[in-house]
């Protein structure tokens, strides 16, 4: 394995350029994932490992020795703890970050069975509860507006914890277009509608829409969604941030789905 202690070094030096640029990592179409967990999810899912770097305190690890075992293609470097501190996206640096290629996301199928569909939605924090949310749902397909947040960006891979891995995640999707052509019933969440979401039937295919923090969902979009729905509040608070309700009316469609499925067995 390859040792890097000066941060002249030419492998190193990109490493921290692409860490500190969201700009580096579109062009380039590199993802840097930091943490054993991370990793792990990304290697779990067979996806490819460019570059494996890991900090000299971490390196004699058994953790650390079994992932890097299990990406054997990967370029290894053990870097010094300082240079693998200056370009760690946290506090407390795990001790190592994978480099690798960016997924591409596929054109999401008419007739998927649930789908979740973000619009405008800028917080990193709240599309990775989304998407982590999506995937412990059962979710196949996420879908992006140009507007949202980059999915791969290092805060969205944190909030997401491994999520990402479990998911088709289609990015700058044309929402409208897919609301069109969906096979199933388009969802908008929004606090206008006077349908509660847990009177509406979410047994079939679903996609729900989930807008932005502030404005929530654009009224074009909100018109052509197939059912306008709100989560019942009896408390004092105004609204639910964007995360948590997406979360909720996921969670509800898997215990309307569960229940079908539980009254239909002998």
């Amino acid at each position: 394995m390859k040792t890097i202690a000066s941060r002249e070094n030419a492998v190193f030096k990109a490493l921290a350029k692409l860490a500190g640029s969201a700009a580096e990592r579109r062009k380039r179409g590199l993802t840097v994932i930091e943490g054993a967990h991370l990793v792990e999810a990304c290697l779990d899912a067979r996806h490819p490992v460019a570059q494996l770097f890991v900090g000299r305190g971490a390196a004699g690890e058994g953790w650390a020795q079994a992932l890097r075992a299990r990406a054997p293609s990967a370029e290894a470097v053990e870097l010094a703890d300082a240079l693998f501190q200056s370009v760690s996206g946290v506090e407390s640096p795990a001790g190592i970050i994978a480099v690798v290629p960016t997924p591409e996301g596929r054109a999401v199928p008419a007739d998927a069975r649930l789908c979740l569909a973000v619009a405008d939605l800028q917080d990193p924090g709240n599309v990775g509860t989304l998407l982590r949310s999506a995937a412990a749902a059962g979710v196949e397909h996420v879908l992006l507006s140009p507007t949202c947040a980059f999915a791969w960006s290092p805060k969205v891979l944190r909030a997401a914890q491994g999520a990402h891995f479990a998911l088709n995640i289609a990015e700058g999707a044309d929402l409208a277009g897919f609301v069109a052509s969906f096979g199933g019933r388009t969802v908008a969440l929004t606090g206008r509608a006077k349908a509660s979401l847990y009177e509406t039937d979410l047994a079939g295919p679903v996609a729900f829409l989930v807008g932005n923090e502030g404005a929530g969902l654009s009224p074009a979009l909100e018109r052509a969604a197939t059912l306008r729905v709100r989560i019942p509040m009896p408390g004092r608070a105004e609204s639910l941030n964007a995360g948590v309700a997406g979360s909720i009316a996921l969670f509800e469609a898997v215990r309307q789905r569960e229940a079908a499925r539980s009254s239909s067995l002998p």
